[in-house]
């Protein structure tokens, strides 16, 4: 059993998830993966296409199970995490009901988790003047642009105060400039609730901005080849993107990458 830590949001120990299905040979997604996030992190998966990102973000948030291992959220077990609502998440897609305006839409798990009217009002203008559309309050999702219905699910994830926000790819649809427009205010969201986030990504300029820590992955059967702590100093703006050492962190990140890439193939 893994010992547990007041300052960790999530620890991963020796983590396998084996994919099986009738008819086919089992699919080892991730194998023997081990992590450790303190909370208030901010920290970024990052490898090829398969390599298994995603699985390790649904088995932290209690989406599928690990096969071997055992992940723990704050000490618990990832399905006591959840059954407790210590996560948020957001998807690529921002997944708005349509009927609903930006405030119910941001509304809805206060209800569900039956806040009485008064508090979710509340609760929804200061999530609206967190992400800075508080005179979009009324608008419906088709009238808002990507960018909005992503900050929109990011309220919607952090209304119920999350103390873990998960996020898979959810820049991933935008255009280069709507893209760090949007990253820029992920950062200004963060430095304001200091809610530990994990992302996955394929994006490395995105992981090197947003993250003070990059996990980097191998090719199917994922597994943590490399952790790059990142130098870069938190406000990050538009300048970050400029400094010297961020290209230094951009450059550490592509040859580490570049390099499980380029083993695998040898291996083949």
């Amino acid at each position: 059993m893994m010992q547990e830590s007041a300052q960790r949001a999530i620890e991963i120990d020796s983590v396998t998830k084996v994919f099986e299905a009738v008819g086919m040979e089992p699919v080892i997604a991730v194998q023997d993966v081990s992590i450790s996030i303190e909370a208030g992190e901010f920290v970024a998966l990052l490898g090829p296409s398969g390599c298994g990102k995603s699985t390790i973000l649904r088995m932290i948030g209690d989406l599928t199970a690990p096969t071997r291992g055992e992940v723990r959220v704050h000490g618990k077990s990832a399905r006591q995490a959840r059954e407790d609502h210590d996560y948020g998440m957001v998807f690529q897609e921002a997944a708005l009901f349509d009927w609903r305006t930006t405030a119910r839409n941001i509304e809805l798990p206060l209800k569900i988790l039956g806040m009485d009217r008064s508090e979710r009002a509340m609760r929804v203008q200061e999530m609206l003047e967190l992400i800075s559309l508080t005179d979009f309050a009324n608008h419906y999702p088709w009238q808002l642009s990507g960018g909005m219905q992503q900050r929109v699910a990011i309220a919607r994830a952090l209304s119920v105060r999350p103390k873990l926000l998960l996020m898979d790819e959810p820049l991933g649809a935008l255009d280069e400039m709507n893209r760090e427009h949007l990253q820029n205010e992920f950062l200004d969201v963060w430095t304001k609730t200091r809610t530990t986030t994990v992302l996955v990504t394929h994006s490395i300029s995105e992981a090197v901005f947003l993250a003070n820590r990059i996990f980097i992955m191998s090719p199917r059967p994922g597994r943590v080849v490399k952790v790059i702590m990142s130098p870069l100093p938190y406000p990050r703006t538009a300048e970050t993107r400029r400094d010297p050492q961020f290209f230094e962190v951009e450059s550490e990140v592509r040859e580490a990458l570049h390099g499980v890439i380029r083993d695998k193939a040898l291996d083949v």
